[in-house]
């Protein structure tokens, strides 16, 4: 008998994790996984893509003020415009103790998925 596995978009792998086998991702959490990958790589980090990456990270240790938050919302706009699966629909900043919280929601066009996305940027994680 066979197993009839649904469609898949996307499909990635990655060997990161506790696991040593590869593991496979699909659609929205390999989307995610790609998203995330780009918002924690800092501009010049990605060889031959000196633009590749968020600038929120040199954003940390400004005052956190309007200017700050607009810095930070053009950043979450210019990363979410890179990957042509996404569009973002709303962005809300948020300062903690230890850095910024960015909630998203995007929509993942191809799969006609509207999902809430957080990423956080620790400076106290910075190395």
């Amino acid at each position: 008998m066979a197993i009839i596995q649904p469609k898949r978009l996307f499909v990635g792998y990655s060997t990161l994790g506790t696991n040593s086998k590869k593991q496979q991702f699909a659609d929205i959490e390999l989307i995610n996984r790609d998203l995330l990958s780009n918002f924690y790589t800092r501009p010049g980090e990605r060889l031959m893509l000196p633009t590749y990456g968020c600038g929120i990270w040199n954003l940390l240790f400004e005052q956190f003020d309007d200017v700050t938050k607009a810095a930070v919302v053009y950043e979450v706009q210019k990363v979410v415009a890179n990957d042509s699966r996404l569009s973002l629909q709303n962005t809300n900043v948020v300062q903690f103790e230890h850095g910024i919280l960015v909630q998203l929601t995007i929509l993942y066009i191809p799969l006609a998925v509207v999902n809430t996305f957080t990423v956080t940027f620790n400076n106290t994680a910075i190395t």
